[in-house]
């Protein structure tokens, strides 16, 4: 059986420039982050695809980048790998039937790391259109479980690339770390920090973009004006014992404070009750709570208590465990290292 080899259709925002870095540095792996050509051409291509103009006057002919930008892909055995960063522009650049026409030999598997109503066509200002998603692609696979059901799509997680911890930053510098916006949260984290001091615990907690006026001083929480980099979160996550994670709303599939946990071997303690029914729930390294009255303390102390330190889940949600599930859903063989 011929090999596919697998084209991702990424993104360059520096959280999936960590996530998928598996795929990036794999030389049987073509990952493009960007429809965007480097010099002048991508200084026109930014003012052709630029969304407040064209909702002023929608410019025609945008379909035309996508010859250039597959100029060096050769028709041959290949899966596309499409995610919601491409997915945004299939209005303008009707990127899924061109594949469809110009490799008629390929599969192509949309997979949204988003919830589907939220992930906005940045011409139409509505949700992606999943019908014509189904019309030219072999799967469509989200990364929610709730969010599959609702629209009949495969669900697999998101995945996550090992990542590689400085030199002396294992050594854990706080206690409890949260990174995050207030969302009615900002409240219930002083709480808990003020908890965690009395217990002579020391808190990280960043908050994002929160009004001069609603932020609440407290010594172990700092309020930032603008997003953190996505290295210096993972800096401050491998620098504590525990990971806390406050979802604003009911969860139905592990995030990336999972997989961060996971990854740099430290413990969760989440309000995301759903994730007992994940495959990666193991209570060695993750503590549900539902207020500051069951929080659970001794989980603190105790961090990750895997025997050799290393998260046997690492291998479930890198890359690869993607491919495989792809593999097995379309009967191919895909080349990767």
């Amino acid at each position: 059986m011929d090999k596919f080899r697998l084209i991702v259709l990424g993104d360059v925002w520096d959280v999936y420039q960590v996530a998928h870095r598996d795929w990036m540095e794999d030389p049987q792996i073509t990952y493009l982050s960007t429809f965007r050509p480097a010099g002048l051409l991508g200084q026109l291509n930014r003012l052709h695809f630029n969304p407040r103009l064209n909702r002023i006057l929608p410019l025609p002919g945008k379909s035309c980048w996508n010859g250039y930008i597959f100029r060096h892909i050769t028709d041959e055995h290949l899966c596309f790998l499409v995610t919601e960063h491409w997915l945004r522009m299939e209005s303008a650049i009707h990127l899924l039937p061109f594949l469809r026409r110009r490799y008629p030999h390929s599969r192509i598997v949309c997979f949204t790391q988003d919830m589907v109503d939220t992930i906005i066509d940045h011409y139409t200002q509505r949700p992606i259109d999943l019908e014509n998603m189904r019309r030219y692609a072999d799967l469509l696979i989200s990364y929610d479980t709730t969010d599959a059901q609702q629209h009949d799509m495969l669900y697999h997680p998101t995945v996550f690339s090992p990542v590689n911890t400085p030199a002396g930053e294992a050594q854990p510098k706080y206690d409890l770390y949260f990174l995050g916006r207030d969302k009615g949260r900002l409240v219930h984290l002083v709480q808990l920090c003020h908890e965690a001091q009395r217990r002579g615990l020391r808190c990280c907690f960043l908050m994002l973009e929160v009004p001069r006026a609603e932020q609440i001083p407290c010594e172990g929480i700092t309020y930032l004006d603008g997003p953190l980099p996505y290295t210096e979160n993972l800096r401050k996550c491998a620098q504590s014992r525990c990971i806390v994670e406050m979802l604003q709303k009911d969860a139905s599939s592990p995030t990336f404070r999972t997989w961060e946990s996971i990854m740099l071997g430290k413990r969760l303690i989440t309000t995301n009750r759903s994730i007992r029914k994940s495959e990666v729930y193991d209570e060695r390294y993750i503590s549900v709570f539902h207020d500051i009255t069951d929080f659970d303390w001794q989980a603190v102390q105790a961090g990750s208590t895997f025997p050799d330190g290393e998260n046997p889940y690492q291998e479930l949600i890198r890359p690869a465990s993607l491919i495989r599930f792809i593999e097995d859903h379309l009967q191919i063989q895909i080349a990767h290292s």
